[in-house]
């Protein structure tokens, strides 16, 4: 079986490097590295242009702007067998691939699987504990867990669904949501990924509420849930806070804080 990376990329030209570093010394090497960058204005094309690599494909993203569009620029052209996905500054442990594709060997009936994270040098692994493949689904709608550079897809399956570039926010989330209506995902608990908290990001910075308002035009199921009704309040309430509409902006934070009692109490998995 043989990999595709997707690595998309906007003004990483500092940082990047590591990145593809930690794809180019796996034990299991991918057939081929995509870097989509997304119109950079940084030196981010001259360090990958840099690299002596023949697996390394450096384009230029040709569809709508932002990381899932440059995710699906990626997907569409890739060769391989399964696709992972990396981000831009982010690092893989050595074994990542191995590890994700002898689990996907041994679990035949997988279509899709993730492995947990490292956040911030150990201050957090995500998801904290083992997601049933059983549950994924109706965990999924409870809020998002997976994290792109965490997953390997077949890519049948990838390019069947693509990431939805019209949603303003939240692309990665609905991605997993369809994926695991339609196929069998799978968590590997091990963290194979390094993922270090940054003030700026390829995706584009939007309002928060206006997202999850689409969000749910789209998923209006999810909306149901504790957790994602407690995160729709605290965005109403940051949005009410910024344009000083105080009495907004405190029902809806008495609501949030309402919510987050009542999903404590009854020991819901809390993604907020």
């Amino acid at each position: 079986m043989t990999i595709s990376v997707v690595i998309p990329t906007y003004n990483r030209g500092h940082m990047i490097m590591d990145a593809i570093q930690s794809v180019m010394d796996q034990t299991l090497s991918p057939l081929e590295i995509i870097i989509v960058d997304d119109f950079s204005t940084d030196q981010t094309r001259e360090v990958v242009e840099s690299i002596r690599d023949e697996r390394i494909k450096y384009v230029l993203n040709s569809r709508l702007k932002g990381a899932n569009g440059a995710r699906n620029t990626g997907i569409l052209m890739a060769e391989g067998n399964y696709i992972a996905f990396q981000d831009s500054d982010d690092i893989w442990l050595p074994n990542k691939l191995e590890e994700q594709m002898r689990y996907l060997e041994e679990n035949s009936n997988i279509d899709m699987c993730f492995c947990s994270l490292d956040f911030n040098h150990g201050a957090k692994t995500i998801p904290a504990r083992k997601v049933d493949h059983n549950e994924m689904e109706k965990q999924l709608k409870k809020g998002n867990f997976i994290s792109t550079q965490t997953i390997i897809i077949k890519k049948e399956v990838a390019q069947g669904e693509l990431f939805d570039e019209k949603l303003m926010r939240f692309q990665d989330w609905d991605f997993c949501i369809r994926v695991a209506e339609k196929y069998v995902i799978g968590h590997l608990a091990t963290p194979l990924v390094l993922v270090e908290q940054q003030n700026d990001s390829i995706s584009k910075k939007v309002n928060g509420k206006e997202a999850l308002e689409q969000f749910f035009g789209k998923h209006p199921d999810v909306a149901t849930e504790l957790p994602i009704k407690a995160m729709y309040q605290r965005e109403v309430y940051e949005k009410a806070s910024r344009e000083k509409q105080f009495a907004t902006a405190l029902k809806s934070y008495l609501q949030f804080l309402t919510y987050k009692v009542i999903i404590k109490t009854s020991g819901q998995r809390n993604t907020i």
